[in-house]
């Protein structure tokens, strides 16, 4: 396996900020699954962004091998060892799904494809009902109760 790039013009409060929010972090991400490696995860990815990140977004293994890679370079604070373990975690937890057509998807599909509420993914099927097919993801942000963000953070797996 590739050595991770580790990148080595740390700033001093990066691993102050870690340090300080890492027992805090933790208890923050319930949704993350319990396992080897969520806790390095949680530790080198949190100062910079939610770990949350991760669940929008599953990939295969040279996918997350690219995106901690792209992270190291950005400036996240690890070892090789953690790197290792968080795409171990990663791979395991994580791993690439089928993107989702949100023109033929039930509800069901939507919540398990894309992390749809029940609320939400009825009200992209109702809204699909009444105004025909979607063909972009501007035309998918119009439903109602239907959170754009959300939208945003799943686009890589909707297809129309």
């Amino acid at each position: 396996m590739k050595r991770f790039k580790t990148v080595a013009w740390a700033l001093g409060f990066c691993a102050a900020c870690v340090t300080s929010t890492y027992g805090q972090q933790t208890a923050q991400h319930p949704e993350l699954p319990a396992g080897q490696g969520k806790d390095t995860l949680v530790r080198v990815c949190s100062s910079c962004h939610s770990p949350d990140n991760v669940i929008a977004n599953g990939q295969d293994r040279d996918g997350w091998e690219a995106t901690i890679t792209k992270m190291a370079d950005f400036g996240a604070q690890g070892t090789d060892d953690d790197y290792t373990a968080i795409l171990e975690y990663l791979v395991k937890n994580f791993p690439a799904s089928p993107p989702v057509n949100v023109n033929k998807a039930t509800a069901a599909q939507l919540e398990s494809g894309l992390g749809f509420t029940t609320a939400e993914s009825e009200a992209v099927i109702t809204y699909r009902d009444k105004n025909g097919d979607y063909k972009t993801l501007d035309d998918l942000k119009k439903v109602p109760d239907l959170d754009a963000k959300k939208v945003d953070a799943k686009k890589a797996r909707i297809t129309f």
